[in-house]
C-alpha cells in the first residue's frame, strides 16, 4: 500500500497536510468516526475536518454508550453538547432558545462521521447519545463531492458539514466571527480534484488496455 502519512493516514505521495491550516472557532467538535471511515476510506473528509479544527477529537466505534472519553465530554459542566443530526426537534443554529441553553457554557457538537446507514445505526446503538439535543442548518446546501454519489442532494460529506455549520454559527454568535474556516473547503476542493484526476488516469488506463491501437501502443 505504499508508506502513509501518520497525521492525515492517506499515502505519503498525496497528504494533504501541508495545506490544512487548523483554526479556533469557539467551538468543540467530536468526530464518532465509523471503523471503516477511519480505517478503509480513500477520502477520509472527518479526518481531515478534524485536522483543521483546534481542539478537535476523533473517537472510533459504532456504539458509544460505554465510552469513557465521550462521556466524560458529555458531562462535563463547562460545555453545550449537541449532535449533528437532523431530527424533528432539531434546533436551528440561529434559534433563540438554542443560544439560551448554550449560555456561557462552550459549544460541543458532536458530528457523527460514517455513511447514512451506519451514522443512523451509530446514532440508534449509542444510547448516550438519545437524550442530547439535536442540532441542524438553517439554510439548504448541496454537496460538492464530485466523484462519490450521495444518497440524496441534500446529504454533505464531513468536512462539508463542518465548514456549513460554522459559517451558520458564526453568523449567529456562537463560533467566533473572525474565525477563518474556508481552509476547510479549500482542502475539500483538493482532495476532490486529486480524486478526479486519479478517476480520469483510471478510465485512460482502461481504455488504452481495451484499446491499445487508438493510443498508438
Amino acid at each position: 500500500m505504499g508508506e502513509r502519512c501518520y497525521r492525515c493516514f492517506r499515502p505519503v505521495s498525496n497528504c494533504f497536510c501541508p495545506e490544512i491550516v487548523p483554526v479556533d472557532t469557539g467551538v468543540k467538535f467530536v468526530f464518532l468516526m465509523h471503523p471503516k471511515e477511519a480505517y478503509q476510506q480513500k477520502t477520509g473528509t472527518g479526518r481531515m475536518a478534524a485536522l483543521s479544527l483546534k481542539d478537535s477529537e476523533i473517537i472510533v466505534g459504532i456504539d458509544f454508550t460505554e465510552n469513557a472519553r465521550l462521556n466524560e465530554l458529555i458531562r462535563a459542566r463547562d460545555y453545550y453538547p449537541v449532535v449533528l443530526y437532523p431530527a424533528r426537534d432539531a434546533f436551528f443554529t440561529d434559534s433563540e432558545p438554542f443560544r439560551a441553553a448554550i449560555g456561557n457554557r462552550l459549544l460541543l457538537v458532536i458530528v457523527v462521521d460514517a455513511t447514512w446507514f451506519f451514522a443512523r445505526k451509530m446514532v440508534k446503538l449509542s444510547r448516550n447519545l438519545h437524550d442530547l439535543p439535536k442540532l441542524s442548518f438553517k439554510q439548504e446546501y448541496r454537496s460538492r463531492f464530485e466523484f462519490k454519489k450521495q444518497p440524496n442532494p441534500a446529504c454533505l460529506s464531513t468536512i462539508e458539514s463542518s465548514y456549513y455549520l460554522l459559517e451558520e454559527l458564526k453568523a449567529s454568535g456562537i463560533a467566533r466571527p473572525d474565525a477563518d474556516v474556508s481552509g476547510l473547503m479549500s482542502v475539500f476542493r483538493t482532495m476532490v480534484r486529486f480524486q478526479l484526476a486519479r478517476e480520469q488516469e483510471r478510465h485512460i488506463a482502461i481504455a488504452k488496455e481495451l484499446n491499445p491501437e487508438l493510443f498508438g501502443e
